[in-house]
């Protein structure tokens, strides 16, 4: 009964946590978080950079797409659409240039840097299709930047 009677005793007297015992578990938590942050940076970067790639597969694969749908007009050798630049119209170029802004839903896009997450938005200048008649390869590349290229097989 005595043992009962000092532990109710001990509660009563307890008055949670002293202000040093918190000072110590918030340095503790800072300490972490700053370990931790440092080995998160580097991942979101890649990540930020892993979607921009994506977004460069998805104008190859719109390329694609307006390629055959106008296979017909497609010229015999290579060629080059750069997809926010200018093309002559009623050219192929034009055409494919004009089904790829459709396709990709980013036919009102007049800065390609809102789109673009990873530190490359600030160097683009554009999105380049070139088509290798030679190797029957579509290229699609950001301009100005040093994200890989995305080449597809014809």
């Amino acid at each position: 009964m005595k043992l009962m009677n000092k532990l109710k005793e001990r509660r009563a007297n307890n008055k949670g946590f002293s202000l040093v015992e918190l000072i110590i578990v918030i340095a503790i938590m800072a300490i972490l978080v700053g370990i931790v942050g440092t080995q998160v940076v580097p991942y979101l970067n890649r990540s930020k950079e892993s979607k921009d790639l994506q977004l460069i597969n998805s104008y190859s694969t719109a390329a694609m797409t307006a390629c055959s749908t106008y296979a017909e007009k497609m010229p015999s050798g290579d060629f080059t659409v750069d997809v926010y630049g200018t093309a002559t119209a009623d050219s192929f170029e034009a055409l494919v240039q004009a089904e790829i802004k459709k396709l990709t839903g980013y036919d009102q896009l007049t800065d390609l840097t809102q789109k673009m997450t990873s530190t490359a938005k600030d160097s683009i200048t554009g999105i380049k299709v070139t088509y290798d008649a030679n190797k029957k390869q579509l290229t699609t590349e950001a301009v100005g930047t040093d994200l890989d290229k995305v080449i597809a097989d014809m």
